[in-house]
């Protein structure tokens, strides 16, 4: 039912957003994000959500980092871009571009797109985000790969970490907490989604680590702020 009345109130702005991102695509990315970011802060307004960001100077003042969060609910993508100090870009499923005019913002916010179910694109996957970072673009992913629809989460496909090993840069964790229940719990009323920055994890102190030792380091930090909930 949220859903339902969130969708019918976004319906009065959608010829507004779409024409917005029709006429942004050739404007820098900068302008693009932050067309985005007002967007996604409107919707969460409508969800009758407050969003709380903290721990934001453990984001790294250069460019070029692997932002790594736990994925809870429908609305974490725009909370991530309402949130974010830094213009950021994401790793999403192919599936997500079936949705009424949302294809245009992937592409406005050149999110890469990939099917989970093919290993050719797994890897495809890893490569074009392993040179985005090398770039100097901040990159999102959510390792779990599925929504947990609440404070906890499922394990970490190590595989995801690994472009930021390749490319040698930060690794900042990032905490959801209650991003599920905007949209996704129907008995929550005034929500309050917490956003939190954990400290970055350089490469000089996760070099030699396997792909898997690191993503379950990263875990751990994100779990560990998850259970003071």
């Amino acid at each position: 039912m949220k859903k339902f009345w969130l969708w019918i109130k976004m319906g009065l702005y959608l010829p507004a957003v779409f024409i917005s991102a029709i006429q942004s695509r050739k404007q820098p990315f900068s302008v693009r994000f932050e067309l985005a970011k007002a967007w996604s802060a409107m919707l969460i307004r409508m969800s009758k959500s407050k969003l709380v960001v903290e721990g934001v100077n453990n984001v790294p003042l250069q460019d070029g980092m692997l932002l790594v969060v736990n994925h809870q609910g429908s609305l974490d993508g725009f909370v991530l871009l309402a949130a974010s100090p830094v213009p950021i870009s994401a790793v999403g499923k192919i599936e997500s571009k079936k949705i009424p005019f949302m294809n245009v913002w992937y592409n406005n916010l050149d999110v890469i797109m990939f099917d989970r179910n093919s290993v050719k694109d797994s890897i495809a996957m890893v490569n074009k985000l392993t040179e985005r970072l090398k770039m100097g673009h901040n990159m999102v992913i959510f390792p779990e790969g599925t929504r947990s629809y609440k404070n906890t989460m499922g394990e970490f496909k190590a595989g995801a970490l690994k472009a930021g090993i390749n490319a040698k840069v930060p690794i900042v964790p990032v905490v959801l907490i209650d991003s599920y229940k905007a949209l996704d719990d129907p008995k929550a009323k005034k929500v309050v989604i917490k956003v939190r920055y954990l400290q970055p994890i350089h490469f000089e102190e996760y070099q030699g680590q396997t792909t898997q030792q690191l993503a379950d380091e990263v875990r751990m930090r994100i779990l560990n702020e998850l259970e003071k909930v």
